[in-house]
């Protein structure tokens, strides 16, 4: 399977937004957070694809998920969202994505990024790429976010 990234354009919204909904459902569902990516508006997801970093992941010419990345400063990132539509999960597609949008971003030298706290796959993911476990911060009753940073 051939993975490609590009920066997201205008017309591939409602899919991604589609992608988005499916992927973070069950977020939803087991967190109940009403700022889950999937009560994202068309119109929040293309003021976002305007305003910010915002990359489209392929796979063999399917878009397959997105990625939404925030300049902290000139060599520090944010990996602010990142999906990939669930019927791809679990292949390694998530873990040649991020590798993907690092290199995009050859002067980062540091990058940081938040999970649920139940999230145990997307937790080994970040580990598995070298991501440290720095902290947590409590969103809900149900949803405390786990922080992680990467210094390269």
């Amino acid at each position: 399977m051939a993975l490609n990234i590009q920066r997201t354009s205008i017309e591939e919204a409602e899919s991604l937004l589609d992608i988005q909904k499916k992927a973070f459902y069950n977020d939803w569902l087991k967190y109940e957070d009403p700022m889950n990516p999937y009560h994202e508006s068309l119109e929040r997801l293309k003021s976002k694809i305007d305003q910010f970093e915002y990359f489209t992941i392929y796979c063999d010419d399917k878009i397959i998920g997105g990625a939404d990345i925030r300049r902290r400063s000139d060599n520090h990132f944010r990996l602010n969202r990142i999906y990939i539509d669930p019927s791809f999960q679990n292949k390694g597609l998530g873990y040649q994505a991020i590798l993907g949008l690092e290199k995009i971003y050859k002067d980062a030298k540091v990058w940081d990024l938040d999970t649920p706290q139940g999230s145990y796959g997307n937790q080994h993911l970040y580990e598995k790429l070298g991501y440290k476990k720095i902290g947590e911060h409590r969103i809900t009753d149900k949803l405390t976010l786990i922080d992680y940073i990467k210094k390269l």
